[in-house]
């Protein structure tokens, strides 16, 4: 070979590698790595069954976009639930109070539609979970109940005082309290996500425990159904719901 062919040899192989590592990212499936918090918090309003958790997400390989995280719950008893993403909330920033020094998070909210991962970043994320069953037979009660309000305001009759004692609210709060159910025991959890292409999820296997005394705290939610659909009066104005929150420790499987 001529010392022009060589060049040219030794210039291609040189472009060898950045050639390989690109198909190799080409055809590779992004690998998700789930991160969490040492604890989640459970409770119990108006929502039903609620789960959230502060995540983070560490992708190799190439970016991916995720259209839903879900979250498979079940008891040591064998029964099983769904939890669905509703809300996250971004952490965008830090500031110190000028007066106290005290740290300012700044944070935004928005529903979920998708989320995009980055190999170059670990995206942090407080996700709000919820069960999509719960909500979808709540649907029910609830249009029964605006019916009902519907109709007394087309006759002049309605009274939102009156309207929170009706029968169609008062099976809207039956049905939530009987929503109740969390358990004594041992959880495990299995997160899983939706994504545009098929990839590799790790680290998604946790448990947490609920103790009895657990139980008996986050049950005291039932008593505030009815009163956080009292109407707002000058009296109660500035009265705040205070639902009852648990933190137990979530430990990696």
């Amino acid at each position: 070979m001529k010392a022009f062919d060589w060049i040219a040899l030794a210039g291609a192989l040189a472009w060898l590698p950045y050639l390989i590592n690109i198909i190799r990212t080409f055809f590779s499936k992004p690998e998700v790595r789930i991160i969490t918090a040492r604890n989640i918090e459970l409770g119990f309003t108006t929502y039903g069954p609620i789960l959230n958790l502060r995540v983070a997400f560490a992708v190799a390989n190439k970016d991916v976009v995720i259209s839903n995280i879900k979250l498979f719950l079940k008891h040591e008893s064998g029964e099983e639930k769904l939890f669905t993403w509703h809300g996250i909330v971004q952490k965008l920033l830090q500031m110190n109070h000028p007066d106290n020094g005290l740290p300012i998070p700044f944070e935004k909210e928005s529903s979920v539609l998708a989320v995009k991962l980055r190999t170059t970043d670990i995206e942090e994320r407080f996700i709000r979970f919820q069960d999509p069953a719960y909500h979808k037979n709540k649907e029910g009660f609830e249009l029964k109940a605006v019916k009902k309000m519907n109709y007394l305001k087309q006759s002049n009759n309605f009274d939102s005082f009156q309207f929170v004692k009706t029968e169609e609210m008062k099976d809207l709060y039956v049905f939530i309290k009987q929503s109740f159910n969390w358990k004594m025991g041992m959880y495990s959890i299995r997160f899983d996500v939706d994504s545009t292409e098929k990839i590799i999820l790790e680290d998604n296997l946790y448990s947490f425990e609920l103790t009895q005394l657990d139980i008996e705290n986050i049950e005291k939610n039932k008593d505030l159904i009815e009163r956080s659909y009292e109407p707002t009066t000058e009296a109660n104005n500035n009265e705040q719901i205070n639902w009852v929150w648990l933190n137990p420790l979530l430990t990696k499987d």
